[in-house]
């Protein structure tokens, strides 16, 4: 989980060190992929805990749609749980990065996420679109 804030809050450094200028001209959107392994009989639980937090991000208005993905053909990572937050763009993600991790609802939901030990963080990426 350490890996996850810091990833974010590199994100969010560079947004607010100039980063968001580069892709401004095109507003281009971005997507906070979350990879996470689900304890096998527990994924009903893990989303609905996501679902919790989804209700904070609609409830911070911050633009970010929630979604989830379950890996169906993939190998050794089928079953795989990616969750999504996609925004307009780099700065709606620092905005709304800034609100949640100011949110003591989200604090505390994020705190029982990880002491419930339903799922193992596998990865964070921050991606921006580049679609020609």
């Amino acid at each position: 989980m350490n890996a996850m804030r810091a990833s974010t809050m590199l994100a969010l450094v560079t947004v607010l060190l100039g980063g968001a200028q580069v892709f401004a001209a095109d507003a281009a959107k971005v997507l906070n992929v979350i990879a996470v392994k689900v304890k096998p009989g527990d994924q009903d639980a893990y989303l609905e805990k996501v679902k919790k937090l989804n209700a904070l991000v609609k409830k911070s208005e911050s633009g970010g749609t929630l979604r989830v993905w379950r890996a169906a053909v993939a190998g050794a990572d089928t079953g795989m749980i990616y969750v999504g937050i996609e925004y307009a763009d780099l700065e709606a993600y620092a905005k709304s990065v800034s609100k949640l991790q100011a949110s003591e609802d989200w604090k505390k939901q994020m705190k029982d996420l990880d002491a419930s030990g339903l799922r193992e963080v596998l990865g964070s990426s921050l991606l921006v679109e580049v679609t020609p």
